[in-house]
């Protein structure tokens, strides 16, 4: 959910000043094609377990460790991923979550709203409480599927994850089954 320039740099941790020693990678390595699992270490690490006894080495690995076809895939994700159109979208994305964001900001409708580079979070006040089991989850997600958006409620939170082929027109129409549901529910 953090990395491929989700948050609006490759990777979360680029955010960091301190940086981790061993980073997981998997979904969006392939683009959600084919699964693949990847594991990062830091020279330190690497260094540590580089070793010719099998007993003193790191024997990672799992099911969805090395596959050609879903190496492949990666990297051809990871070619498209690096073209200057994918980061025009990136940017694209960012930008108008950041104006949605200031231009609901005092929704009152809305408990909170914030949005970290193509990641965007609304959570809905509600009379019930905050939580992943309140009942709006479920409102909220047949509202969105009767307007046509596949947008999946966690409890009274909305988060938008678009994939960064969306255009602008399309976005925006998110925003605005979003304004609606939140205007039905005030």
């Amino acid at each position: 959910m953090t990395g491929f320039y989700r948050t609006g740099k490759f990777l979360a941790t680029n955010y960091l000043t301190e940086k981790p020693d061993i980073i997981c990678l998997s979904k969006g390595l392939t683009g959600g094609v084919l699964p693949l699992g990847l594991t990062l270490a830091s020279q330190k690490i690497f260094d540590a377990f580089l070793h010719e006894e099998t007993t003193r080495a790191l024997l990672h690995g799992h099911s969805f460790t090395g596959n050609a076809i879903a190496c492949a895939a990666a990297c051809a994700s990871l070619d498209l991923l690096e073209e200057k159109k994918s980061i025009q979208q990136i940017e694209m994305i960012s930008n108008l979550h950041e104006q949605f964001v200031k231009d609901q900001y005092n929704n009152p409708a809305f408990k909170s709203i914030n949005s970290k580079g193509t990641i965007l979070s609304v959570e809905l006040k509600t009379k019930e409480g905050s939580g992943y089991f309140t009942s709006l989850r479920d409102e909220a997600y047949s509202f969105f599927l009767s307007k046509g958006f596949l947008i999946r409620p966690l409890g009274n939170v909305i988060f938008l994850n678009p994939p960064y082929c969306i255009s602008e027109e399309e976005l925006k129409s998110l925003y605005q089954v979003i304004l609606d549901f939140a205007e039905k529910k005030g």
